[in-house]
């Protein structure tokens, strides 16, 4: 009788995940949930009432430096609570406000580049950079900033 559990091909689709790993992503959509809602909150309301048409790529810096803060206090006191090590000196928040930085620059890239060359309205720059900034930074923060 046939055995998936005796086959060596398909024997590693039949190991339990790293339920660690799978908590601390919940943790960190449920984080970023919470800093999504106040980028996009802070950006929209920044491009569509303080900036002109097409200047939308400035209401990133507001949006991501309010995002920030609240993303670091989440993430490292809850997200990566069980993981890594915490420094107490400014090592850890630098590196944290670097990978932030990288992707503050996905985030005004994408938003730039649907708001002015594609001429798309300001809230498609969101799309971009609510699905694809959270899993570079995600992996970023899991292996310099909180390892």
């Amino acid at each position: 009788m046939f055995s998936i559990r005796q086959n060596p091909l398909l024997k590693g689709f039949m190991r339990r995940p790293n339920m660690k790993l799978v908590l601390q992503l919940l943790r960190y959509g449920v984080a970023g949930a919470g800093a999504v809602l106040i980028y996009s909150a802070t950006y929209l309301l920044f491009a569509n009432l303080v900036f002109a048409k097409g200047y939308a790529v400035f209401a990133v810096a507001p949006a991501f430096l309010l995002s920030l803060s609240a993303s670091f206090l989440l993430h490292s006191r809850w997200t990566f609570q069980e993981h890594g090590t915490r420094d107490r000196g400014f090592g850890q928040p630098l590196r944290f406000t670097l990978v932030q930085a990288g992707g503050f620059a996905l985030n005004s890239l994408f938003t730039y580049i649907v708001t002015v060359p594609l001429g798309g309205a300001n809230w498609l720059a969101l799309i971009p950079c609510v699905l694809i900034t959270p899993v570079a930074t995600f992996a970023a923060q899991r292996v310099w900033v909180f390892a």
